[in-house]
């Protein structure tokens, strides 16, 4: 006879104590080829990722915006304005 503790279906996000995994059956990722040792990866909001639609766009706006703010490390209450903007945007975005 089943009690009620048989039927209970776990939370999603209530972690067993042990996993048994078969990596025997794992398949290589076959993504691994496209990144070099230098790449790092981004996530893009929605809107922006809808006006760079590639790598070169975002990289090419991202230089341009490199050199109009000039060297950072020379004027570090721009590099907070620039933050604080950033974080403002961001938060009105959600």
């Amino acid at each position: 006879m089943k009690t009620q503790n048989d039927d209970r279906v776990p939370d999603a996000d209530e972690l067993r104590p042990h996993y048994e995994f078969d990596y025997s059956k794992a398949k290589p990722n076959r993504f691994a080829g496209r990144f070099s040792e230098e790449t790092i990866a981004v996530v893009l909001d929605p809107d922006v990722a809808a006006v760079f639609t590639t790598s070169e766009e975002a990289n090419q706006a991202l230089r341009v915006l490199i050199d109009a703010l000039g060297n950072l490390a020379e004027t570090p209450d721009l590099l907070d304005k620039v933050k604080t903007s950033t974080a403002t945007a961001a938060s009105s975005q959600s």
